[in-house]
């Protein structure tokens, strides 16, 4: 705590919690004695150094993230996103009056949020301020992102979606070799925190179909992979619990690379009008 030594107790909490923690909530907590130096109660102005012993309680801890969140999408919200219109209209793969469907490449995350700088629906909205998420891929995985125009096929999307009536398919690379050409994996899903596995007590239902496209060098295999049900981190954590994860997936025990080899390569489905729209993303260049 060295290069806070000496300094007010107020500013050593917002230089460790947020610098925008407001000066009430600071001094709500030393009265409620959520805050204590040396186990006593002190005041907001008292200095401290580094032979002090500074209490702030876990709940106290999550106020301050809190208000640093909502500082953070607030910062966001201001921020102009303008210069990013030309990338994003260069991942565009189809649009008409309705829908934008783009090709996001991995890194990108579809969502901002207070760890990310950069997002789809930041960029999409600066491109067309109507423009609105209507499912969502990881930040790591690449390909098939979509978008939706107006309310009306927003809503219209959610529907297909939650029925089931939107056709995905992904592409892969595995480690190892698979003993089968096609195949189906049954597993129920659980999320836990940051990571999902496989729980046939308490899981959700979640089935994927694939096959083998071919054999590689590195003991690794391309597959085509088709999610029958939306389960997060499912193609991931199905191919982990079989023996092949996906190569590059850190969380899933997947080989080191430098990218998650996962892209929303194809999706299928009816749209608002009436007309069949079957659209395919690109591979990127790291897959060949």
């Amino acid at each position: 705590m060295s290069e806070f030594d000496k300094s007010r107790l107020d500013k050593y909490i917002r230089l460790m919690y947020g610098k925008h923690i407001p000066q009430s909530v600071i001094e709500k907590a030393i009265r409620n004695k959520d805050i204590l130096v040396n186990d006593r109660k002190p005041n907001a102005s008292d200095k401290v150094s580094e032979e002090d012993e500074i209490f702030v309680h876990p709940a106290i801890c999550k106020v301050f993230a809190n208000i640093c969140a909502v500082q953070e999408k607030e910062a966001h919200a201001k921020r102009d996103y303008s210069c990013y219109v030309e990338q994003f209209k260069s991942m565009i793969i189809y649009e008409d009056n309705d829908l934008i469907i783009i090709n996001k490449p991995s890194g990108l995350a579809v969502q901002l949020g207070s760890k990310t700088k950069l997002a789809v629906d930041v960029m999409a909205k600066a491109y067309n301020p109507e423009a609105r998420l209507v499912h969502r891929i990881d930040k790591e995985t690449s390909g098939i992102t979509v978008l939706a125009k107006n309310i009306e096929t927003s809503r219209y999307m959610l529907h297909l979606f939650l029925n089931k009536q939107i056709r995905k398919k992904y592409l892969a690379i595995v480690s190892g070799k698979l003993g089968m050409l096609e195949g189906k994996i049954n597993k129920p899903l659980t999320k836990n925190k940051e990571t999902v596995c496989v729980d046939f007590e308490h899981g959700k239902n979640a089935i994927t179909e694939f096959r083998v496209i071919k054999n590689l060098n590195k003991n690794r295999t391309l597959i085509e992979a088709r999610p029958l049900t939306g389960r997060t981190h499912q193609i991931r954590v199905h191919f982990s619990s079989i023996g092949y994860p996906i190569v590059g997936d850190r969380k899933y025990g997947g080989q080191r690379a430098l990218r998650l080899y996962l892209h929303s390569s194809e999706i299928s489905f009816q749209t608002r009008t009436g007309k069949t729209l079957s659209k395919k993303a690109p591979l990127p260049e790291y897959f060949k």
